[in-house]
């Protein structure tokens, strides 16, 4: 090893000029968790993409999206069918096509080319144990024992689902009841239709009804306990057995065919292979959203909100409309409330295939995160986001309808549960794990590679009003230091990586910015109901930020806010004034208005809990006060951002100069142009590399981009190209077309559009701001590294280049020498004693030569 050592030492250092130290500051102390550990296998090495089908399905993943028809081992015929059953006895020509529709992974819908299902005869009291899947199916009749929204319409039937006994009947087990029962074409999913593909040798598979122990399964398992088994009998009937079975009357080949009915889903309309790059560890390419909402349909108690982003048995479950919004849009009171829609005349509650009414820019009570409209994004140059987990105590104790815990921090662990299925479900329509574009990410290096790969990292973070259940009253703290340390081990371990301190109300850790215009009053209320008093709110000093003005104040400056904050978080003032009691907001001085809650000492030691694990601080949504108190405590730290333009310009100028990204609120693509270039002026004065994010807040919180109506000229012209030269045309959700021109960005999909818009908006300077946004996910990986622990560009002396050694990996090296000045296909690049220093990987990202 040191004679390999030596020859790098050779090929480096070429003379003996001191170093002259370069660059920019940055975090210099390693966190207690990243560390210089040893990569993951394969972790320096692209993932290749699964080869295509073969005539016959290889493994039990495989089949996802393919069109099969099924021979039996035991007969030698096919599955055809025979009136509405089925039976083994058919020949080639006149087998019975199935599209194989992942519910879960290496679970199967085998929907009919009659647009039905294979499935287990008998009525609901059959003795087939529900499932998870078939719960989701249930929705809101989930045996809750709230009845007060009935009816529920199944989707696909049109059947009235009664109460608590639409779960109930599905419930008691007798599995003796499954023997002999005819396999029959059902007319919509259930637990009977529910096939677990299992591997029976020799190219065969069986097909086995699933049992729900009431626990998530490890990825890839077969269930531990089975219903029954499908079973071909010598006189060709089909049947299901009790038990698992996989003798040769229980094992079927699966084998490629066409004639299958698509299984209805919403289109992506971007043809084109995403953009992947050529090595694992090099510089990226991509957006990035430092803000999104994804698992929002679980916040609040889990029904303020209607849709959701995914649902195993697809987006005709998924994508449906609240049971309390019901008779037509007129139930839907805080809809009225949010939109200005007439409760009354209500509003159109069709969601798939039609959408006539939803999904809509300024609708903030319907899903706007469909995973195809991710999908969407991510193909046209997402590539990475922050899911902010998040809620609110006070509006899930005030919504009427709820069934989830109303505290913040449950929430918070459910959405992540949610988020980790909702990878698992994308893993299973892409051919097994590991193998779907939708990668949540713990590490720096591992995001790294994902985007590399050419699929999505998704970040987890929090927002949340009382982070570690660390509320107060009347200001007497509800946590200690002890609590907090607890709690970000348990968040850091689910693999939380970016933190604001609040959201809405003050709390033990700092007092909060406030909401202004009419929001304002509203909020305050909430404040009052969750801590005891109000906004501490008073005139602000001469020369500082200020906080949120409100609407009854003495000079009259209430009403004057940005028209970019119309509707911004009116989520919750809506909960607030519709279902709360609101009161009367205290007579504050004139403003401009400072909240004289700071910074606590609890606030400072969150910071340092978060610090010494390398997360990303947000300051977002804290009072003025407390944001210059929490900058000046952070130092030099690097691990920061502003995630969606609720802070002020010192602190994005201070987070800019420690090296950390803002990501301004996205909203209208001319108020977001006017942003990105104040903050590249800002950017200018460093010498970071200059990358932009945006942060969209989609998914119950504000409204989105409103249609410009632009002038004949200066319209996105479909289709159009994006990251990697892929063509994006118009959206096709079921009959609906999207034109963002005149609908403006409706749901999560159209963010190619409307980085389209954006770069059309610039004008002159619009292939600039294109070029910093597809730099935005490079941007915030490369400030995760230095929270991580590795230290910012600088030129390297001959002691620091002694420190690389052949085999080294590029993390290894990243850490040892710190960040180079370009990452190029397999080379680093640094500033040496004499010049450039080239460090270069092999295929397998293993050092070999440094010169």
């Amino acid at each position: 090893m040191l004679a390999r050592r030596q020859r790098l030492i050779v090929l480096a250092l070429t003379s003996l000029l001191a170093t002259a130290s370069v660059g920019v500051a940055g975090g210099t102390g390693k966190p207690d968790s990243p560390g210089k550990s040893a990569d993951a296998p394969g972790q320096n090495k692209l993932k290749k993409p699964k080869k295509d089908r073969g005539e016959v399905a290889a493994d039990r993943y495989e089949p996802a999206g393919g069109c099969y028809v099924l021979r039996s081992a035991e007969t030698g015929k096919y599955v055809g069918r025979a009136g509405d059953a089925f039976r083994a006895d058919a020949a080639r020509e006149t087998a019975a096509p199935f599209t194989f529709q992942a519910f879960d992974l290496g679970k199967y819908l085998l929907y009919g080319s009659a647009r039905d299902f294979l499935a287990v005869e008998g009525g609901p009291a059959d003795g087939v144990p529900v499932t998870q899947a078939a719960r989701y199916a249930i929705g809101y009749a989930d045996g809750t024992g709230d009845e007060n929204l009935e009816p529920v319409r199944d989707p696909v039937t049109g059947a009235i689902r009664t109460g608590a006994g639409a779960a109930d009947a599905l419930t008691a087990p007798a599995r003796a009841a499954l023997s002999s029962k005819r396999i029959v074409a059902a007319k919509a999913p259930s637990a009977k239709a529910e096939w677990v593909l299992a591997d029976a040798g020799k190219g065969e598979f069986a097909l086995r009804l699933p049992v729900d122990d009431g626990e998530p399964e490890n990825p890839g398992a077969v269930d531990p306990a089975i219903a029954g088994t499908l079973t071909a009998a010598k006189d060709a009937s089909l049947s299901v057995e009790p038990g698992a079975r996989d003798d040769k009357a229980h094992r079927f080949t699966l084998e490629l065919a066409q004639g299958c009915a698509a299984y209805p889903e919403i289109e992506t309309n971007v043809t084109g292979a995403p953009y992947a790059a050529d090595t694992a560890f090099e510089e990226t390419r991509g957006y990035f959203d430092g803000h999104l909402h994804m698992m929002a349909f679980e916040f609040i108690g889990g029904r303020s909100r209607c849709g959701r982003p995914w649902h195993p048995y697809g987006v005709p479950y998924a994508l449906v409309d609240c049971p309390d919004h019901e008779p037509g849009g007129r139930g839907a009171v805080l809809e009225a409330a949010l939109s200005g829609t007439d409760p009354v005349a209500g509003h159109d509650t069709t969601g798939w295939p039609e959408f006539t009414y939803w999904p809509k820019y300024d609708s903030l009570t319907h899903e706007q995160v469909y995973y195809k409209w991710l999908e969407r994004a991510w193909l046209g140059g997402v590539r990475m986001f922050t899911n902010l987990l998040v809620d609110n105590n006070v509006l899930c104790e005030l919504y009427p309808y709820k069934k989830n815990s109303c505290n913040e921090m449950d929430g918070v662990f459910l959405q992540a549960q949610r988020l980790q299925e909702l990878e698992r479900y994308v893993d299973a329509q892409h051919g097994g794990p590991g193998e779907g574009w939708f990668r949540i990410v713990r590490d720096p290096f591992e995001a790294r590679r994902v985007v590399n790969e050419g699929k999505l990292a998704v970040v987890m973070g929090i927002e949340v009003s009382v982070p570690f259940d660390c509320g107060e009253h009347l200001e007497v703290p509800h946590c200690t230091e002890a609590d907090i340390k607890g709690w970000v081990d348990k968040v850091h371990d689910l693999g939380v990586v970016q933190m604001e301190l609040t959201n809405k109300f003050d709390n033990a850790l700092t007092g909060v910015t406030g909401d202004s215009a009419l929001q304002g009053p509203v909020v305050n209320a909430g404040n009052k109901y969750e801590t005891g008093h109000n906004w501490k709110l008073t005139t602000c000093e001469d020369g500082h930020e200020h906080d949120k003005l409100q609407m009854n104040v003495a000079d009259g400056h209430a009403g004057h806010h940005p028209p970019d904050e119309i509707g911004r978080d009116a989520i919750f003032a809506g909960i607030l004034e519709t279902f709360g009691e609101t009161g009367a907001a205290p007579v504050y001085a004139h403003g401009p208005h400072c909240n004289l809650i700071g910074l606590s000492g609890l606030g400072r030691y969150a910071l340092d809990q978060l610090m010494a694990k390398g997360m990303v601080f947000d300051p977002d949504h804290m009072s003025a006060k407390a944001r210059a108190e929490a900058m000046a405590y952070v130092g030099d730290y690097p691990g920061l951002i502003s995630s969606h333009s609720w802070a002020d310009d010192s602190t994005y100028r201070r987070i800019l100069e420690n090296g950390g990204v803002v990501t301004p609120h996205a909203g209208r693509t001319t108020s977001f142009v006017d942003k990105w270039r104040k903050l590249r002026g800002y950017a200018s004065a460093y010498d970071w590399s200059y990358g932009l994010g945006f942060g969209s807040d989609v998914n119950g919180f504000s409204t989105q981009g409103a249609p410009r109506n632009p002038p004949a000229g200066q319209e996105v012209q479909y289709p159009f190209p994006a990251l990697g030269g892929v063509q994006v045309d118009k959206q096709r959700s079921g009959v609906k077309v999207w034109d963002f021109n005149k609908t403006g960005l409706d749901h999560y999909g159209l963010y190619p559009d409307w980085v389209e818009d954006a770069r059309i908006v610039a004008g002159a300077d619009g292939d600039a701001l294109v070029a910093e946004l597809t730099r935005g996910a490079e941007a915030y990986l490369q400030m995760w590294e230095r929270a991580a622990g590795v230290r910012a560009q600088t030129c390297l002396t001959n002691a620091e280049l002694a420190e690389l050694d052949e085999g080294m990996s590029p993390r290894d090296v990243l850490y040892a020498v710190g960040q180079p000045v370009a990452r190029q296909d397999a080379t680093f690049t640094y500033c040496g004693p004499a010049g450039t220093v080239t460090v270069t990987f092999d295929e397998d990202g293993e050092l070999t030569s440094v010169g």
